[in-house]
Order: structure tokens, then C-alpha cells, then sequence
């Protein structure tokens, strides 16, 4: 009766939590606008909802695109205009994105994108519920519950669930993969090897970055069954060991799967058939195709351009893109600093200032606890999380093209957080030190990212001072990515003494649309009146809106936005004329 009864409870918390996270992710859908990687992933769904092909946009695989395009019949929108093919190199799902915004009402783009977001929960919740399942046998039942605040409550994960972006429902799926796989390396019947298949097959088409999953999963096979054919070590319980014939199976069905995904479009291309255009595939100087984007490949005259490529033509060609956009390079910025190129530790320092202080802590307690309390260990278990959040995470740190945004490292967060709930077994151990320490951490890392929240987007923890001083480390998606939008739109109809306003800030969606009429940006100079200037357009490289930081601000809209209100007293005393 007392076990039934313990059950119930545990069960009543989990569903609580969960109905939790998607509360909250309803809530930041709601209530933040259309970013700007978001406006390609509308356009890109429109083009798909007319034509079904998969060409525009094909840096981003379609599972996610499949969900936008349908709820495109939820609301009632006009898209109204036929799209064709476009050519190789060319992006027109921005264009095609404003196109769909201008031809419907913001009330409309409001519900679509809102719906739209909704419509990924699912795949978020049941990646938490694998999480906290596979915490919970690897480690326990409090590691479970451990997972579970850190992953629904880590700033990144509710800023970026809360949008199109696809990284979040990658990472779930990836916990899923994973939860599947490690169950048929311990028993591996050819029902888990099909499941095992199916969820790996799902990951690539969620993100390109997971196509790294396929040699990643051989790889932990071989660690997992070298001692067994090797060293002829007997495992500790009698078991099968899982065989190769059943690995190629699992690699079979998730190749067939992500073909099946594309429709089987362009698939099993001979390699020399394909129009690159990154360097690295075409042979050609990247300095040659910065105006102009020239294609070529240079297997064309090898044997190697005779390899058929078992795989969709476009996901190859997606894969050549964002190679292409690596090489080429896009401005980035870190501590001040301005840079035509990324870093590698651009995303260590991401986690460093962006993770909760109490997941960091607690992050360093798991590390001290592995290499000091044997106890705590199992590493044959333990490989299939440690692997894919390392790999995973110095897979994105090596594209160093341009560092811009958090979000990348997104899919390997869940099984760091994995590894941080083995802390719960300090319970069990009756180690009621650690488990003190380890609930007032937890308890900070709450504190800490509610306190931000609706704004997670800007969240940055206690080392550097939290939001005031942002800024001087990272700016972009970092901090503000067009989402503050409807903020904005709500402080201007609520303070009516603030007319005329100067505004700078790059809304996804026309301010005059939101009802924001007659604005102009600021001038180069100082000038008396009321300003809107948005953090990236105060920390820019042009620095024309560099003067704005010499002034206080009288007011924030969430923590991206400041209000000025400079009269010509200030101006003469804080800009004295030469």
C-alpha cells in the first residue's frame, strides 16, 4: 500500500513538472514576436505547402518544416503566390518568409506562429519524460527528478523551445535515440534493434548536426561490446551480447528513413552529379565566390565521383550550404571584440555565462563525484550520454566560420544534464552533505532562471552580474534576436508621454504594422526627444549609435531594449561641442 501510494506521488510530480514546461513554453510563444532565423523557417514552410519540395531552406531538415507547413490550415492565412525553384546558392526563404508576413494581418502572424510553436511541445515533453526515464535507471529516482528541473528550467532550453528553431525537438529526439539505442545494447531483440532504427533514423531529419549520430552510434558499440569479443570479459549479469548484424540493421532503417523523410527525392546520386558550392566540395578559392556564388565539384573527374550517395540529394546539398556559409564567414562578436571569423571556445564560454551558476556547480560536484567516489560510477553505461555530449559539443565548437548562436549547443545539453542527476544517488547513499548542497544548488538554478523569465532569451548568470552587463560579453541570439517585439509595441501604447520616439531595432515585422506609426531611426549625432535603441544596434560594429551609452537610460524593455529620454541640458553637459 505504501509502495503503491510513493508511486503515485512520484507520477503526480513528474506530470506536474511536465504540465510546468509546457505552460511555461506556452507562455514565451505567446508572448515573444518572430525572430529572425524563425521568419526562413515560416518561409520555408509556405514553399513547402506549395510545392512539396525541399530546395529552399535546405540547411534545416524537414521533420520540423512538415509540422509548420500544417499548421498553416489551422489559421487562416493568405499565402496567395506561386513559388518556383530556386537556384543553387540562393536564399529565398527569407524573401519568401516577408512575403507571407506583409500579405496577412499581425493578428494572424500572431495565432499562425503560436500554433506553430505550440505544435513542437510534444516532441519537447517526451523527450523530458525519455530524460528523466533513462536518469532514472541509470541512476535513480531522484536523478530522474534532478533531470527533469535542469532540463525544464535551463534558460536556453525554454528561450529556444519556445520557437521555430528545431534544436530544442533535436535534442529531445536525441534523448530518445539514445534511451532506444542504450536499451538494445543491453538486450538487443530485433523489435528494440527496429525501434533503435526508427529513432536514429529521426535525428538527422531534425538537424543536420545529428548526422554525426550514425558513425557516433558504431562507435559506442565497439566501446560497449570490446571487452566481451576481445578481452573476453563476462558481463556481470548473463546477456546477449548486441551483434554487428543487428547494428547494420539499425543503420539501414535510419538512412531508409531519412530518405523516406525527403520523399526520396534526388536519392542515390552518383557524387559527381551534385552543383557544390563550399569550397571544401567544389576545390574552388572561397575568395572567388564572395559576390558571386559559383558551383562546381571537384569529384567530377575522379573514381569518386562514381559513389552513389545513399542519401536525399537536397540534404546533401543542405550540408554543402551551411559548409559554404562556415567558410565564407559571417561577423561575430565576443567581449568587445569584432571578428570576421568565430572561436573555438566561443561556446565553452557560452555555457560559462549563460548556464545557471547553480547547473555549473552542480556540473563540477558531478565531475568531482566521478573521478573521487567510485561508487558513483558505471562506465559502460554512462559512455552512451558521455559520448554524444562530448562529440556533439566539440563537433559545434570546430565550426569556426562564425559564433553567433547559443543555440547550436543545444542538443548536447540534455545529456550533460544526465550526467549532473547521477548527484541523486547521494540519497540513497545517505551522503546527506552532498545532498544538502546539491538542493540548495538546485534551488539557486530555479531562482535564477525564473527571475529572467519571460525574457530567457537574456539570460546570463552571477559571473559576469548577470543582464546589466551582457553586452560586454555576447550580443545577437545571445541576448536579442527580433523577440521583443510585442514588448516593444506594448511600452509605446503604454506610454503615450513618450511622442514622437526615434527607434532602432530590427523587428522581424514592420513596427508600422504594429501599430508603431511615423518612426524614424535615430541620427548619428545627439538630439533632444525619446529613443527605442535595441542592444545590437547599440554595441555595433558601425558604432552610430555608439553615443547613446554615455546618457543612463530611463527605462528597459525586457533586458534588450533601452529607453532614452535625453534633453538638450544632458546633451551640452555629457556632449560639449568643439
Amino acid at each position: 500500500m505504501i509502495q503503491k501510494m510513493a508511486w503515485r506521488i512520484r507520477y503526480f510530480f513528474i506530470t506536474l513538472l511536465l504540465c510546468i514546461q509546457a505552460t511555461l513554453l506556452s507562455i514565451l510563444s505567446w508572448q515573444t514576436s518572430m525572430n529572425h532565423t524563425e521568419l526562413g523557417h515560416v518561409g520555408s514552410a509556405v514553399y513547402f505547402y506549395h510545392t512539396f519540395r525541399f530546395d529552399v531552406f535546405h540547411v534545416n531538415p524537414p521533420l520540423t518544416r512538415y509540422i509548420v507547413s500544417g499548421c498553416l490550415n489551422i489559421v487562416e492565412t493568405e499565402q496567395g503566390k506561386k513559388y518556383k525553384s530556386p537556384d543553387t546558392g540562393k536564399r529565398y526563404e527569407w524573401q519568401i518568409g516577408n512575403s507571407f508576413i506583409n500579405a496577412n494581418t499581425p493578428q494572424l502572424i500572431h495565432l499562425y506562429l503560436f500554433f506553430a510553436r505550440c505544435s513542437f511541445i510534444p516532441i519537447i515533453l517526451l523527450g523530458s519524460y525519455f530524460g528523466y526515464q533513462l536518469a532514472v535507471e541509470l541512476y535513480g529516482q531522484v536523478s530522474g527528478i534532478i533531470f527533469l528541473l535542469l532540463w525544464i528550467f535551463s534558460p536556453l532550453v525554454l528561450s529556444w523551445g519556445a520557437t521555430l528553431c528545431p534544436d530544442v525537438c533535436a535534442a529531445s529526439l536525441g534523448i530518445i535515440g539514445i534511451y532506444t539505442f542504450w536499451h538494445w545494447l543491453q538486450t538487443p531483440t530485433w523489435r528494440k534493434t527496429i525501434i533503435a532504427g526508427i529513432c536514429l533514423g529521426l535525428l538527422p531529419l531534425t538537424k543536420l548536426t545529428w548526422i554525426i549520430a550514425l558513425p557516433l552510434w558504431i562507435i559506442i558499440w565497439a566501446i560497449w561490446t570490446l571487452p566481451y569479443y576481445f578481452f573476453k570479459v563476462k558481463p556481470n549479469i548473463p546477456r546477449i551480447i548486441p551483434s554487428w548484424k543487428q547494428l547494420i540493421m539499425i543503420i539501414f532503417i535510419s538512412i531508409y528513413l531519412i530518405n523516406m523523410g525527403y520523399l526520396f527525392d534526388g536519392s542515390f546520386q552518383l557524387l559527381k552529379d551534385y552543383k557544390f558550392i563550399s569550397q571544401t566540395l567544389t576545390g574552388l578559392n572561397i575568395s572567388d565566390k564572395i559576390q558571386t556564388v559559383k558551383t562546381g565539384n571537384r569529384f567530377t573527374n575522379s573514381w569518386l565521383g562514381y559513389i552513389c550517395i545513399p542519401l536525399p540529394s537536397e540534404f546533401v546539398q543542405g550540408i554543402d550550404t551551411q559548409k559554404f556559409d562556415f567558410e565564407r564567414g559571417i561577423e561575430s562578436y565576443w567581449r568587445g571584440e569584432y571578428s570576421k571569423h568565430g572561436w573555438y571556445h566561443y561556446y565553452a564560454y557560452i555555457i560559462l555565462i549563460k548556464e545557471p551558476l547553480g547547473t555549473l556547480l552542480l556540473g563540477i560536484s558531478a565531475i568531482l563525484v566521478t573521478c573521487f567516489l567510485p561508487k558513483y560510477n558505471n562506465w559502460q553505461n554512462e559512455i552512451v550520454i558521455f559520448l554524444p555530449c562530448v562529440v556533439l559539443f566539440i563537433f559545434v565548437s570546430s565550426q569556426t566560420g562564425f559564433s553567433l548562436h547559443p543555440r547550436y549547443i543545444i542538443p548536447a545539453l540534455p545529456f550533460a544534464y544526465i550526467g549532473i542527476s547521477k548527484l541523486g544517488q547521494s540519497f540513497a547513499k545517505r551522503q546527506k552533505t552532498l545532498s544538502a548542497i546539491m538542493i540548495g544548488l538546485l534551488i539557486w538554478m530555479l531562482w535564477s532562471s525564473l527571475y529572467c523569465f519571460p525574457h530567457s532569451m537574456s539570460y546570463f548568470n552571477e559571473l559576469i552580474g548577470g543582464f546589466q552587463n551582457a553586452p560586454k560579453h555576447l550580443l545577437g541570439s545571445n541576448i536579442d534576436w527580433g523577440q521583443n517585439s510585442y514588448f516593444l509595441q506594448k511600452w509605446y501604447n503604454k506610454h503615450q508621454e513618450a511622442r514622437p520616439i526615434k527607434i532602432a531595432y530590427s523587428s522581424i515585422e514592420s513596427l508600422d504594422r504594429l501599430g508603431i506609426k511615423n518612426n524614424q531611426q535615430p541620427l548619428e549625432n545627439p538630439e533632444s526627444g525619446w529613443f527605442m535603441i535595441g542592444v545590437n544596434e547599440l554595441y555595433s560594429s558601425s558604432k552610430r549609435y555608439e553615443y547613446f551609452k554615455q546618457f543612463e537610460p530611463v527605462d528597459r524593455i525586457g533586458y534588450s531594449i533601452y529607453i532614452y529620454h535625453l534633453t538638450y541640458e544632458e546633451i551640452n553637459r555629457l556632449c560639449p561641442k568643439k
